[in-house]
């Protein structure tokens, strides 16, 4: 039945009654399209978990400059939106929000800003031309190396679930030698893992791998997002599919949000690193794009490469080769690396990513980045000391954890992770997905194994 004919059966069948419904529009006056929970969202509130303040709107305003952009009208408008925070005038901060959005979306090029002196490739084809084709040797027992990349990452982030927000100083402070372990209940709910899920539904389905497929398992199973993915799934919502999902409207597109989730093609792509990148780029521009994207395909790199060495400064020295050449992206990783061979400490490195990032968001990829790669580099592959670096070095805590305990989790193997970090977790994961509400870690190894083999096929590996 085409769509008029449905619509005319409508019109033909319809019956209209004497009795009047009078509520009908009362109840939709209910449904706000800008709800004041989301409004007041933007400008207040408090990361879950840590309870950390934080200023999306701030956040967006402060990243769009970072890209090169003159943001003067944004930070008029900004002013007055705090003062109508302030005094609780929510019908007039929706307007100014919607006008601060707008006035980003057609900031003007600041054309002599630093950023633009980076290359910033969008297709695949010129992101990956300079990466190696070749696939290694793989060690070890592969089974075991996912489950212990998975366990890590969920040790990891429900770890930073507690600290992420706050400057590495303050952490160290507040909790001393607690630094750098669970604090109170182990809870492995939190937003970063459910997109990987959602991933490996898509890959295990029938038929091509694309972001399309991926993006729409996203409306599918997912149900809200923070940042660059609530900007994607709203876009989503509306039509607007990958790549425009992870451009349009999307001030956020250079966070971490695609940096976070994509050690999963890592898992699913072991020694096969520039597949593994090409996995991470169809699902990374769902959210993002430039060096938000790279980000996305350097955490996939760094665990894919995992499974090839027990060397932790290789394997960094390795994932060197998989990033754009002359992006902004591969000048910081290679800063940060020259910082943690050069340093005494890692609290120098502290220092400096925090006097070069002082203009950037705290969830913003570039510090993140570094604070992933100083805590691997003097964490020295050993778990403990991993975490605790990561942890006092601040910034989005629970992200940079889970990104490292993957690596540290496939370098050395479920088994060399101590027990106190997996016994806690009682071998179940907790989400908010339907259908994934509990479930074994175990059971999530074996089926990324499985989904991997798969995955092979379709892209004509094995």
């Amino acid at each position: 039945m085409k769509a008029w004919e449905y619509e005319a059966f409508l019109r033909k069948n319809a019956r209209p009654s004497e009795e009047i419904t009078q509520g009908s529009w009362e109840d939709s006056a209910d449904l706000w399209i800008f709800p004041e929970q989301v409004v007041k969202m933007f400008w207040q509130s408090k990361v879950p978990g840590s309870g950390a303040p934080e200023c999306l709107i701030a956040g967006a305003i402060q990243s769009v400059e970072n890209m090169g952009r003159n943001v003067e009208k944004a930070e008029d408008l900004f002013k007055i939106g705090l003062e109508l925070y302030k005094n609780d005038k929510i019908s007039e901060l929706r307007a100014v929000t919607s006008l601060i959005f707008e006035s980003l979306r057609n900031a003007p090029i600041i054309s002599d800003h630093n950023y633009h002196c980076y290359s910033r490739p969008e297709r695949w084809e010129d992101i990956s031309c300079n990466f190696p084709k070749q696939s290694w040797a793989l060690r070890g027992d592969i089974y075991d190396k996912i489950l212990g990349g998975w366990i890590g990452q969920i040790a990891g982030s429900s770890m930073g679930t507690k600290f992420e927000g706050y400057s590495g100083s303050s952490l160290e402070t507040t909790f001393g030698e607690g630094l750098g372990y669970y604090v109170g209940d182990v809870n492995t709910l939190n937003d970063d893992i459910t997109y990987e899920i959602a991933f490996l539904m898509a890959a295990n389905e029938d038929g091509e791998l694309t972001s399309k497929k991926i993006a729409t398992k996203w409306i599918e199973m997912i149900p809200f997002g923070w940042s660059a993915e609530y900007i994607a799934l709203e876009n989503l919502k509306m039509g607007i599919f990958p790549p425009e999902s992870g451009i349009f409207n999307n001030p956020f597109q250079e966070w971490i949000g695609a940096q976070m989730r994509c050690m999963v093609h890592g898992l699913l792509m072991p020694g096969l690193p520039e597949k593994a990148a090409y996995l991470a780029y169809i699902d990374s521009c769902i959210s993002h794009a430039g060096n938000g994207l790279y980000g996305g395909i350097h955490s996939a790199v760094l665990t894919s490469l995992a499974f090839t060495t027990d060397d932790i400064h290789r394997l960094i020295e390795l994932s060197l080769e998989y990033v754009p050449r002359k992006s902004e992206f591969e000048e910081v990783l290679r800063s940060v690396v020259q910082w943690c061979k050069n340093s005494k400490s890692w609290r120098d490195v502290r220092n400096m990513i925090e006097n070069r990032f002082v203009k950037y968001n705290w969830i913003h990829v570039y510090p993140n980045l570094c604070c992933v790669i100083a805590a691997l580099w003097y964490g020295e592959g050993d778990f403990d000391r991993t975490m605790y670096i990561i942890s006092a070095l601040g910034y989005d805590v629970d992200c940079n954890a889970g990104e490292a305990g993957t690596v540290l989790g496939v370098l050395n193997g479920a088994n060399m992770i101590p027990k106190k970090w997996t016994d806690p977790l009682e071998n179940t994961l907790r989400t908010y997905i339907d259908g994934w509400k509990r479930t074994e870690i175990t059971m999530l190894a074996e089926a990324t194994l499985a989904i991997s083999e798969k995955v092979k096929k379709k892209i004509g590996i094995c």
